[in-house]
């Protein structure tokens, strides 16, 4: 089993948390806030902390020495309590999209809570393969784009 890769230094936690909100502030802009940008906006800066906090949960087990197994399954739990009790994510309560919806939860969660994570660990090229997966989101979003803007 694979274990995260603890921080050695205090400074790779702050990079972490801080290249963490930088992710997660563009890949909130880029798959919900771009069409609604004012109404983001108005909701600073509470929003902010609850993406800092979602870090910070993440944060706490990876100090705790977790294994990236482990720290997948607890990225799972606060991905479906924060997308269906917070955010009422409407993929996640069609039945015909629960299940792509959920892999692509899973594609920008993981983007989210790894990526960051092998970057200050520079263990990003050992992780290709996931980070490909994790990264799928960027695809979809894509093909979305063009499919809006053909329309």
């Amino acid at each position: 089993m694979e274990e995260t890769k603890n921080f050695t230094k205090k400074s790779q936690e702050l990079q972490y948390i801080i290249l963490s909100f930088i992710f997660w502030v563009i890949v909130e802009y880029i798959t919900v806030w771009h069409a609604r940008l004012a109404e983001w906006i108005s909701y600073m800066p509470f929003i902010l902390f609850l993406y800092l906090g979602i870090i910070l949960i993440f944060y706490i087990f990876i100090k705790k020495d977790w294994s990236e197994k482990r720290l997948f399954i607890v990225m799972l739990i606060v991905m479906y309590v924060f997308e269906i009790f917070i955010w009422f994510n409407p993929l996640l309560f069609n039945l015909f999209l629960f299940i792509p919806g959920s892999l692509l939860l899973i594609s920008i969660w993981g983007c989210l809570t790894f990526i960051p994570l092998w970057i200050v660990n520079r263990t990003l090229k050992e992780h290709k393969w996931q980070v490909i997966c994790y990264l799928f989101w960027i695809l979809v979003a894509l093909i979305m784009i063009i499919l809006v803007l053909s329309s």
